[in-house]
């Protein structure tokens, strides 16, 4: 199994999304022969997208910016899983990661003004044959749940994949995997992403009860409040 992780996080390998990650690489390794390669994203030289439209008319399906994308685009061919993991900050993805994510519109079929009612379906078919492929989106905020928190980001990949056509896995409390009193909640956190991990290995569909596990709250939100308070007055 190839796979293939963007780090989107502004913090690169300290980043507490990270963590979730390698959890599920680390039951993947567990349950299949697997070469994982990952790219930082705050390290690469990403120009952003120049919004010519030429990927989709004259040059189709590339890009006419010659940047380390062009490499990034092959290796996502070659995948057979790609992981997107990076925080939610102020109810997107970090700039970086937006900025990464504007590149890929070559993988996408070309806008000719069809005007649809598209409900959670893509709003562009892909422009390569991407089947087989599955693609898990790992986000971590600093809220106390993830729910409305992430729907505008919801509604960007559904637009962009489709509902159904990935896995996401958000995370509240993300700040709390870097508190070292916490290490037996974290651990036992952290192992409900190895399962996911090993399932994904084995070519398994992860259960919706098992997404949703892996969304719950870290703490009580009485205990999680108090902490988040007790941080900003010592910050004063």
């Amino acid at each position: 199994m190839n796979v293939l992780v963007i780090n989107g996080s502004p913090k690169g390998e300290r980043s507490n999304t990270l963590k979730l990650t390698n959890a599920v690489l680390e039951g993947i390794k567990e349950s299949t022969d697997a070469h994982i390669e990952t790219l930082t994203v705050k390290d690469m030289d990403i120009t952003p997208c120049l919004g010519c439209m030429s990927c989709w008319g004259q040059t189709a399906g590339s890009c006419v910016i010659k940047d380390v994308m062009t490499d990034v685009y092959e290796k996502i061919m070659a995948a057979d899983l790609v992981i997107e993991s990076f925080p939610l900050f102020f109810f997107g993805m970090p700039g970086p990661m937006k900025s990464f994510t504007d590149r890929c519109m070559p993988l996408m079929e070309t806008y000719r003004g069809d005007v649809k009612t598209i409900g959670d379906d893509a709003f562009h078919e892909p422009r390569f044959d991407m089947s087989g492929k599955k693609l898990v989106v790992i986000s971590t905020c600093g809220y106390g749940r993830t729910e409305e928190i992430y729907d505008s980001l919801i509604k960007e990949y559904n637009f962009i994949c489709g509902a159904g056509k990935y896995t996401a896995l958000f995370c509240p409390e993300g700040e709390m995997f870097a508190i070292p009193p916490l290490k037996p909640q974290i651990d036992a956190y952290l192992k409900r992403y190895k399962d996911i991990g090993v399932l994904l290995g084995k070519g398994e569909e992860v259960s919706e009860e098992m997404i949703k596990k892996a969304s719950e709250p870290i703490l009580p939100n009485r205990a999680f409040k108090t902490l988040v308070n007790n941080y900003w007055e010592s910050c004063n």
